[in-house]
């Protein structure tokens, strides 16, 4: 087990969804604007994937035996997919999880594309991304750890999404 799948499954059983949400948020937005082509669209995509996995994670649903950074990707997946077909987007989840070899190989994946992504970004923004999305600390955590203040913080973290939307853009 890898030391992100040890910090994720920390948080699901100590019931802490929006802080593990919170660290793949990039990674779904990324990939629901690139998957949409466009930010809007993206954005709307990625509120719902979220969405969905908080409801489903906070109601108890675990998939025993899959990291969660898979499961981030297949529920990101799905959720494209129902967009496109026009189909709702907010109904739960199934109950078992079967994935072909693709679908666990993208969610390793998805992980090293937020890397590359966030390499991108100017040192400062970098650095916060990296300690709120990756390492998973709270904003009040970074800021004490970079020695600023948490309102820094958030406008790093603003501005590095709309960073990351104006390169997604340019790349779709």
């Amino acid at each position: 087990m890898s030391d992100d799948d040890a910090r994720d499954a920390s948080l699901l059983e100590t019931g802490r969804i929006d802080r593990l949400l919170a660290t793949y948020e990039l990674v779904i937005l990324a990939r629901c604007i690139k998957g949409t082509k466009s930010a809007h669209d993206g954005q709307d995509v990625a509120q719902d994937v979220m969405f969905r996995l908080f409801r489903e994670f906070e109601a108890g649903k675990r998939y025993e035996g899959i990291p969660y950074r898979v499961v981030v990707h297949q529920v990101t997946k799905w959720t494209l997919a129902d967009f496109f077909a026009g189909r709702r987007t907010d109904v739960p989840l199934p109950d078992e999880l079967t994935l072909a070899a693709e679908d666990i190989g993208e969610g390793v994946v998805s992980g090293l594309w937020l890397r590359e992504l966030l390499a991108e970004l100017p040192e400062r923004e970098r650095a916060t991304c990296e300690l709120v999305y990756v390492e998973g600390l709270s904003p009040e955590q970074a800021a004490e750890r970079l020695g600023t203040t948490r309102n820094n913080v958030d406008q790093r973290l603003f501005h590095a999404r709309k960073r990351l939307r104006e390169l997604m853009d340019d790349d779709g």
